[in-house]
Order: C-alpha cells, then structure tokens, then sequence
C-alpha cells in the first residue's frame, strides 16, 4: 500500500533534490502542492499529498516535453 501523505524529506528524496530547492519550488511553483500541517500548533508535523505530488511530476514532465 502506498503512503497517502509524504514528509518534508521524504519529499525531497522522491525528488532527488535538497530542502532549500525544495522550500524555493513551494514558493515559487504556484502548481506545485502546499504543505499540510498535522495540528494546529506550530510545531505540528508538516505533510504533503502523495497523489498531489504525483500530479504535479507528470504535469510539469509533460510540460517540458511538448
């Protein structure tokens, strides 16, 4: 069974990419998906959407092959 949702590094290695390109693609990709948080507090754990992201890759590889 597949994760339904990723934390911050694990998003990183699906991407292969380090957390500061990471944190630069969630502010300036308005497509890619934001970041949810667990709780309310401020230190509540942070976690994206799997499927979110899976959309996200295939629309921008598609994108930059046509």
């Amino acid at each position: 069974m597949k994760k339904l949702r990723l934390t911050k590094k694990e998003v990183c290695y699906m991407l292969s990419i380090k957390q500061d390109k990471l944190d630069k693609i969630i502010k300036n990709d308005d497509k890619f998906p934001r970041p949810m948080k667990d709780g309310p507090n401020r230190q509540s754990a942070v976690f994206f959407d799997a499927m979110a992201l899976e959309v996200w890759w295939y629309s921008k590889t598609n994108q930059s092959s046509t």
